[in-house]
């Protein structure tokens, strides 16, 4: 499938459908593939993780982060977070 085609079943791909909703809405992406450190809900150490892309809304920043949930079955959680619960990835 080349860019902007639609697929056989005649539908856009979903990336065009959020791309042309966020421009309408105002908002802007910033590409920005990025080790980080996901806070965790608990209030326990953070989480490690990987921003995939930051939006910019009404609200402020938010990074779609895919991160890890450790434990004895860890978990693996895509999800919106605000950027106030992601802290980067510093050298140690």
């Amino acid at each position: 499938m080349s860019g902007g085609q639609l697929r056989r079943n005649g539908q856009r791909p979903l990336y065009q459908v959020v791309r042309e909703q966020q421009a309408r809405a105002g908002v802007e992406e910033k590409p920005a593939v990025r080790h980080c450190w996901v806070r965790a809900t608990d209030g326990g150490e953070p989480w490690p993780g990987i921003v995939v892309v930051w939006v910019r809304g009404p609200n402020g920043w938010r990074g779609r982060v895919v991160y890890v949930v450790p434990g004895d079955d860890p978990v693996l959680v895509e999800a919106w977070v605000d950027a106030e619960n992601l802290r980067p990835l510093t050298a140690g």
